[in-house]
């Protein structure tokens, strides 16, 4: 028998109320799996990132003027 199988032997013994609990817990294991999933992908794009040339040659000064002119009004 597979774990599957058992997981549902289990579960059809349990009255509905529980029964809906087990499945959030299942619908809760698959989604952290698909999180640490993206944050890896994400942490991999943020080295990328940090390693463009353009990245080395921008100030904290660049930075504060950009959004300063982003910042100023328009007329």
């Amino acid at each position: 028998m597979s774990v599957a199988e058992m997981i549902f032997e289990k579960a059809k013994s349990l009255p509905g109320k529980l029964q809906a609990e087990a499945l959030g817990f299942v619908d809760y294991l698959s989604r952290r799996g698909e999180a640490a999933k993206e944050a890896a992908a994400w942490k991999q794009l943020a080295a990328e990132t940090r390693a463009l040339p353009q990245v080395k040659t921008i100030s904290e000064e660049d930075i504060a003027a950009e959004i300063a002119a982003v910042r100023r009004p328009r007329g």
